[in-house]
């Protein structure tokens, strides 16, 4: 594992609970970018955040010192305004942030008889909304699901993720959501054409097990798990997904911290 973070020519990584936590930056964040730059190893962000738009991510990310391109950011509600472009414009009721909204203008939104129900990192979810979706969909509205997070870390704990309302609707519908980002593997893909690398010469760095990891190693990246986010003691021995390594914060993937032999699991 150590041989291949050194010869490692491009990286993925995943923000929210690696880089960023509650609008702040984590330990290795800024400098693992720097180190990154200053060798010309390129990277991209592959991120379900859905609580901002793909420009107010950016600017958050330029306020913490974490400097990086905005097309550099593949964010999974970005994704979701080109899936619908693709579905040729159906009408849409969104079940998104405010801030997320602006993006989703071009839609006709309709409240009525919406062809597809769009549901990403959300917190306004009451029985009345869940209930108002659940009929949407029984009605003959798609689910088309930002991304399948089940929760996700802030300072003062865990909250409960996206993918647990889509998985509810999907059990008391008997109908499949559209997936959008991760772990739908084309949402990695389309990072990694990005990049234009070998999946072989690339590593996926996050602190989600079955969104990072699980949907990395389905097209043949290599994933490493970092202690940092929604990462707790016993996440390991509870899963049957298994990380290609496992590190303190993502400056231990650059090679220069002088803790190489933390990357075994």
């Amino acid at each position: 594992m150590i041989e291949k973070i050194k010869n490692a020519q491009g990286f993925l990584f995943d923000l929210d609970g690696v880089f960023i936590q509650s609008e702040k930056s984590l330990p290795g964040a800024i400098e693992t970018i720097k180190v990154l730059q200053a060798r010309g190893i390129p990277f991209r962000f592959l991120t379900n955040t859905t609580t901002k738009s793909r420009k107010t991510l950016h600017m958050l990310l330029l306020e913490l010192g974490i400097k990086c391109e905005q097309e550099h950011i593949f964010s999974a509600g970005y994704s979701g305004i080109k899936t619908i472009i693709e579905m040729d414009y159906p009408t849409c009721h969104l079940y998104i942030s405010d801030d997320l909204k602006k993006d989703y203008g071009i839609f006709k939104i309709d409240a009525n008889d919406p062809e597809i129900i769009v549901i990403g990192d959300y917190e306004k979810w009451d029985f009345e909304l869940l209930n108002q979706a659940f009929n949407y969909v029984m009605n003959g509205s798609q689910i088309l699901a930002l991304h399948m997070g089940k929760y996700y870390k802030v300072d003062s704990g865990l909250r409960l993720d996206a993918g647990a309302i889509v998985k509810a609707l999907e059990f008391a519908t008997a109908k499949k959501a559209i997936i959008v980002g991760k772990p739908n593997i084309l949402f990695f893909k389309s990072a990694l054409d990005d990049l234009n690398l070998d999946p072989n010469d690339v590593l996926m760095i996050g602190d989600d097990l079955y969104n990072d990891i699980y949907g990395a190693q389905r097209l043949k990246i290599q994933g490493i798990l970092v202690k940092t986010g929604k990462y707790h003691p016993g996440m390991l021995e509870s899963s049957n997904i298994k990380p290609d390594g496992l590190i303190e914060n993502p400056m231990y993937a650059t090679g220069i911290t002088g803790q190489s032999s933390n990357l075994g699991i």
